[in-house]
C-alpha cells in the first residue's frame, strides 16, 4: 500500500507499481460515520427502538426527520451514521468513502477485513436467507465494469476460495516469488463452483451489477406518486435511489458552532489520533470553556483516530498533522464555498497545494499561508504567519508537516467525531450528445420527413 510513494534504487521494488489514488480499505471497529450511503452492502436493517447502528437516522438540520421505523428498508442504510461502526459496517463505509475521494484501486487484505463483509458461502447463504450484509466478493466486478467508477480491486486471501470465482488476474505466491496463478484459479473455480446461483432474483450470485435492483426501483417509484403532494407542501426531498456515494458536504452549523475557529494538535509523540479544538488565547474566557466541556454529552468531538489508516508515510505524525492542517483549511471552505461538496472541495484544495503565490513555494506553505487570511491576504509572504498560533503550534508538536494525499485528508475528516455532513441534490447533468450521432439523429429524421410526405403525396394523388 505504500508503493503509491516515490520509492528509492535498491529497496526491492523496482518492478513494482502502485497507482497513486489506490486507497487501502479495512475494518475499523468503533470508528465514526455520519451520513455515508452503504446501501451497496448493508440492507434491511432490523426496526430499533432505540440505540446501536439500527437507530442511526437522527437528522440535525432543519430538514423534516422521518423516524427509522417509517422508512422504507432501500433507504434505511443511504444515509447511515453511528458513532461505533461495526466491523462490517465500517469497512463498508471505508469503501464508499474512497469512491467519493476519488480512489482508482481499493487494496484489500483478508486478515484485517471483516470475515462476514468479504465473502459468504453456499452454506450461509441457505441457512441465513435475509441477511443484511452483500458482501464485497458480489460487488467488485459491477464496480469495476460502472461507467461512473471503473475501480478495480486488489485482494490479499488466503482462507476463502470464492474469489477465484471472480478474478481477472491472479499472482500466486511461492518461496517469496511471484507466479502467474490465473490458469490454475480458473480451473480450481470450474471445479468447485457447480455452476453460479441467482442472489435474491438479483442476478449471478459473484458478478452482481452496480445498480440498484428492480423490487427497491419499483416501490422507489411507487413512493414517489404518493409523496408528490407532500413534496408539493414543502415535505423533505426524496433522494434518488443509488448505490453510489451521495453527494455531501461539512454540515454548515457543525462547522460554525462545534469547530469555529479550531486548531489542531497531535494527541501524545507518535500517536495516531489528532484532537480540534477551540482555538482561543483569551485567558478570561477559560473557565467558560472547561464549565462548557463539563457539560458536553460528547466528551470525544474533535477526536479523530488514523491508527488504522495505513498509507501514511514513515512514523505518521509530520502526515497526520498535515492532514489534520488540511482539514482546517477544508472546513474555512466549505464556508466559503456553500455549493460544493466534498469531492470538489478535495479538488479545490488539491488546486491550492500545486499553486505557487507570491511569497510562497506551493504545498502545505501554500494551504497555511491562506488558512488564517483571506483569500485576498493570502498573496502576502510566509515570514508574516509565523508568530501565528497554528503555526507555533505546528512547530511545538511535530515540527514541520508532509503533504497528505486527498484521500488521507478525506479519511481525516470524515473519523473527526462530532463531525456532520449534510446531503446535497443531485447535479442535473446535461447529456452530451456526439456530433456524428447528432448527424445521424438529423438524418434519419429527414428521411422519416421524406417518407412521410411521399406517403401524403400518394394519398392525395389516389383521391
Amino acid at each position: 500500500s505504500l508503493g503509491i510513494y516515490d520509492n528509492i534504487p535498491g529497496d526491492g521494488r523496482e518492478r513494482v507499481v502502485t497507482h497513486e489514488d489506490a486507497v487501502s480499505v479495512r475494518a475499523e471497529d468503533g470508528r465514526y460515520v455520519d451520513n455515508v450511503n452503504v446501501s451497496a452492502f448493508i440492507s434491511n436493517l432490523p426496526r430499533s427502538s432505540g440505540g446501536g447502528e439500527a437507530n442511526n437516522n437522527n437528522n440535525t438540520n432543519n430538514n423534516k426527520i422521518i423516524p427509522l421505523k417509517d422508512q422504507p428498508l432501500c433507504r434505511r442504510t443511504m444515509q447511515f451514521r453511528t458513532k461505533d461502526a461495526s466491523g462490517s459496517t465500517s469497512q463498508a463505509a471505508n469503501v464508499i468513502e474512497s469512491l467519493e475521494s476519488g480512489a482508482s484501486a481499493l487494496l484489500v487484505d483478508e486478515d484485517v477485513s471483516a470475515a462476514n463483509f468479504m465473502a459468504r458461502d453456499g452454506r450461509m447463504r441457505a441457512m441465513i436467507m435475509d441477511e443484511p450484509i452483500t458482501p464485497l466478493l458480489y460487488r467488485v466486478n459491477g464496480l469495476f465494469l460502472h461507467k461512473e467508477h471503473q475501480v478495480s480491486t486488489v485482494i490479499v486471501v488466503g482462507g476463502v476460495g470464492e474469489w477465484l470465482d471472480v478474478a481477472d488476474a491472479v499472482v500466486l505466491m511461492k518461496d517469496y516469488r511471484a507466479y502467474d496463478g490465473l490458469a490454475k484459479a480458473r480451473s480450481v473455480s470450474y471445479q468447485f463452483s457447480y455452476g453460479h446461483v441467482q442472489y435474491g432474483g438479483r442476478g449471478v450470485v459473484h458478478r452482481l451489477p452496480w445498480e440498484v435492483c428492480e423490487d427497491d426501483r419499483k416501490r422507489e417509484e411507487k413512493e414517489a406518486e404518493e409523496r408528490k403532494e407532500e413534496d408539493k407542501e414543502g415535505g423533505e426531498a426524496k433522494m434518488k435511489l443509488t448505490l453510489s456515494p451521495l453527494r455531501r458536504r461539512p454540515e454548515s452549523n457543525c462547522v460554525a458552532n462545534t469547530f469555529k475557529e479550531a486548531a489542531v494538535h497531535l494527541l501524545e509523540s507518535g500517536s495516531s489520533r489528532l484532537w480540534f479544538y477551540r482555538d482561543d488565547d483569551d485567558d478570561d474566557n477559560d473557565t467558560a470553556h472547561e464549565e462548557d466541556d463539563s457539560n458536553n454529552e460528547d466528551d470525544d468531538n474533535g477526536i479523530l483516530d488514523m491508527s488504522k489508516c495505513s498509507q501514511l508515510v514513515g512514523n505518521a505524525s509530520e502526515q497526520l498533522y498535515g492532514c489534520g492542517i488540511c482539514v482546517l483549511w477544508l472546513m474555512q471552505e466549505s464556508q466559503r464555498c456553500p455549493e460544493a461538496d466534498l469531492p470538489e472541495l478535495l479538488d479545490r484544495m488539491d488546486q491550492l497545494l500545486n499553486s505557487h503565490g507570491n511569497g510562497t513555494s506551493g504545498g502545505m506553505n501554500r494551504l497555511m499561508a491562506s488558512l488564517k487570511q483571506s483569500q485576498a491576504a493570502a498573496e502576502t509572504s510566509l515570514p508574516n504567519l509565523l508568530s501565528s498560533h497554528s503555526v507555533l503550534d505546528l512547530w511545538e508538536t511535530v515540527g514541520f508537516a508532509y503533504r497528505p494525499r486527498r484521500h488521507e485528508v478525506a479519511m481525516a475528516l470524515t473519523r473527526m467525531r462530532g463531525m456532520k455532513f449534510d446531503i446535497l441534490p443531485e447535479k442535473v447533468v446535461e447529456a452530451q450528445v456526439c456530433p456524428e450521432e447528432e448527424a445521424k439523429r438529423l438524418e434519419e429524421e429527414s428521411r422519416k420527413r421524406a417518407l412521410a410526405e411521399l406517403w401524403a403525396n400518394r394519398r392525395s394523388s389516389r383521391r
